[in-house]
């Protein structure tokens, strides 16, 4: 985030809280881990961004946020973080303006630090990360909420038998049928190696639905499986990547993962075509499948 705020900005701004140390941040978004009320939490800053040409892009995008922690606080699923102590509310910080909240503190190591390590998944554990993204996604669908932006970076495993795997974040949830709460219609949201193939399309979001999150679900089980991102390349242009979301097949997960179950493998495959309705759909039929390897 370009000029975040510091350590001791933001606990001038928040003095019945105790700032401990910065969790980490993002284009818009700083995270600290702080104690508040006898306990920790992660306490959130949200940049809105501003164009002093035009003075409705503050509030629209004032909305949107509000809108995505309403989200969050609505969705009963146990495997999406939960918000915290402090309700959000508008802060100033050397000029700048911020929505300031709390969420609780997931412990645990991210899918990201996991794959770096290397680490391996076996069968069930990836099973049992399938279902509880497929919780989140339907419990959102029911809300007529999209994600978008499920990577291995927004997941975190717990440890915890009740609570497996936690999604963390919610920064560009999609509402359909709601109010059009963007300034930039050619804007692809989302994380470049992560975005849906249907999401290059022009006027996509006529026509997007949760199985955009099923495709970035099933992306992330076939890396924390295998290692792999097949569409991350060191120093590629933005435009060659983009190309091969669009148009190139991952190779199949049995071939990188011949230990996992071929009907499993099958499924993820399917997950990840490119065109929407080749994906499974049937989020009942999906679970079923999954619950077999629990």
């Amino acid at each position: 985030m370009e000029n975040k705020p510091t350590i001791a900005e933001v606990q001038a701004t928040v003095p019945t809280a105790r700032i401990i140390e910065e969790l980490g941040e993002g284009t818009f978004k700083v995270a600290f881990r702080a104690k508040i009320g006898g306990r920790e939490e992660a306490l959130k800053l949200v940049r809105i961004p501003t164009d002093p040409e035009d003075p409705t892009v503050e509030e629209i995008n004032r909305r949107r946020a509000y809108r995505e922690i309403d989200i969050l606080a609505k969705c009963t699923s146990p495997f999406l973080v939960k918000l915290g102590q402090l309700p959000p509310e508008d802060c100033e910080i050397s000029g700048n303006t911020y929505i300031l909240y709390s969420e609780e503190l997931v412990a645990g190591d991210s899918l990201r630090t996991r794959i770096r390590n290397k680490y391996r998944p076996g069968q069930q554990e990836l099973a049992v990360a399938g279902l509880t993204l497929l919780d989140v996604i339907g419990q959102l669908a029911g809300m007529k909420v999209i994600h978008r932006d499920i990577k291995p970076e927004n997941m975190v495993a717990t440890g915890l038998p009740e609570r497996p795997f936690v999604l963390l974040d919610l920064g560009i949830a999609f509402v359909q049928g709601g109010t059009r709460l963007t300034m930039d219609s050619g804007h692809i949201p989302g994380t470049l190696y992560y975005i849906a193939p249907e999401m290059l399309d022009v006027n996509f979001r006529q026509s997007l639905d949760y199985r955009a999150d099923l495709y970035t679900s099933g992306l992330t089980l076939y890396e924390y499986a295998t290692s792999i991102n097949p569409f991350a390349r060191r120093e590629e242009a933005i435009y060659s990547t983009l190309y091969r979301i669009k148009h190139d097949r991952p190779r199949p997960l049995s071939e990188l993962r011949p230990d996992l179950d071929k009907v499993f493998c099958l499924l993820i495959n399917q997950l990840i075509k490119k065109l929407p309705a080749l994906r499974p759909a049937n989020l009942k039929g999906i679970i079923n499948t999954l619950e077999n390897y629990r």
